[in-house]
């Protein structure tokens, strides 16, 4: 035991941290058996203190979910909103907290945790209604609503209004919208 503590103190020192790869790494068993011996109440109080002197990780799960929560509120003060695009690291890590919140797997704290930087739990929903608001004002400025590619500002809203026409088309825009 002393000498894996040993090398996790020098990996520790090595890296900044204390979780080593969680497959292929040579400290990835002893690691493991820590934090599960210690989740069991079978870990020694001594064994504990060596560890804890290190900054061992005890949950990487959840240090991993409270770093990625302090991302988004960091691009969420930033931006003015906390929906990074999708593609990005912080983006996808979003779409998971959505997916996992409407299969009800989202613990209350970490909706509320995210609740509290007003995160928006359906962006598809949002940039829909944001587009269907910004067609209203047009609307009230120009006296129609189609706008094309070729109105001033509004090439965007030109291209959303094609989409939405071709999903009544193909029969694929709900009767409320």
């Amino acid at each position: 035991w002393q000498n894996k503590f040993q090398d996790l103190k020098e990996f520790k020192k090595e890296n900044g941290h204390s979780n080593p790869p969680t497959s292929g790494h040579k400290l990835s068993v002893f690691v493991s058996i820590q934090r599960d011996s210690y989740k069991k109440g079978k870990l020694s109080q001594e064994r504990i203190d060596l560890l804890n002197s290190i900054g061992f990780d005890w949950d990487p799960l959840e240090t991993d979910w409270q770093s990625n929560f302090e991302e988004l509120k960091e691009f969420t003060k930033e931006n003015g909103h906390s929906s990074p695009h999708f593609d990005t690291q912080l983006g996808s890590w979003c779409s998971t907290q959505r997916k996992n919140f409407k299969k009800r797997i989202l613990s209350q704290e970490r909706i509320e945790l995210l609740d509290s930087l007003d995160f928006d739990w359906d962006p598809f929903e949002t940039d829909w209604q944001n587009n269907f608001s910004q067609l209203q004002k047009f609307k009230k400025e120009y006296g129609h609503a189609s706008p094309s590619r070729y109105d001033k500002g509004f090439n965007s809203l030109g291209r959303w209004c094609r989409t939405q026409r071709e999903k009544y088309k193909n029969g694929k825009l709900s009767q409320e919208r």
